[in-house]
């Protein structure tokens, strides 16, 4: 994967991290379209994993009550199991620590909670029913995360 490309969403990848998020969260998760369209009122900060022209990933963090939020954690099906999801959490969370935040919540599905609890994510609540599966409350600190990176840098 020696094309992938971590960045910043730009204003002009919204329309495509949309129509991304719109057919796996109403797609797959049957989440209704205007729950999906509702994420953008919260002024959301997104990466993106870029491979050739495509994005085929994208993350986004938000502000909720004081807190950072994290999550619309997508990555296209075709690139499933290839760490390009794991990458570009990584990539958002070192983007986010270095604003100065110290810890990150999230709702996450399984698939995601199991990702960022490697991280070194600590679940903070019971796993609830969301539409077509269930998400589970997590919170990243930046000791923790930082912790786990050391742990795995050579």
């Amino acid at each position: 994967m020696g094309n992938l490309v971590l960045r910043r969403a730009t204003k002009e990848d919204m329309g495509d991290i949309l129509k991304m998020q719109l057919d796996i969260f109403h797609g797959e998760q049957k989440i209704p379209p205007d729950l999906v369209y509702l994420f953008m009122e919260k002024e959301p900060q997104c990466w993106v994993a870029v491979l050739g022209n495509s994005i085929v990933g994208a993350v986004a963090a938000w502000k909720e009550n004081g807190q950072a939020h994290w999550g619309r954690f997508v990555t296209k099906q075709n690139y499933r199991g290839l760490h390009i999801g794991t990458a570009l959490a990584a990539f958002s969370f070192d983007d986010l620590f270095a604003q100065r935040i110290e810890s990150i919540y999230m709702e996450a599905r399984e698939s995601a909670a199991k990702i960022v609890c490697k991280m070194g994510g600590k679940v903070v609540g019971k796993t609830v029913p969301f539409y077509e599966s269930t998400v589970t409350p997590i919170v990243l600190q930046k000791k923790d995360f930082y912790k786990y990176k050391a742990e795995i840098t050579p």
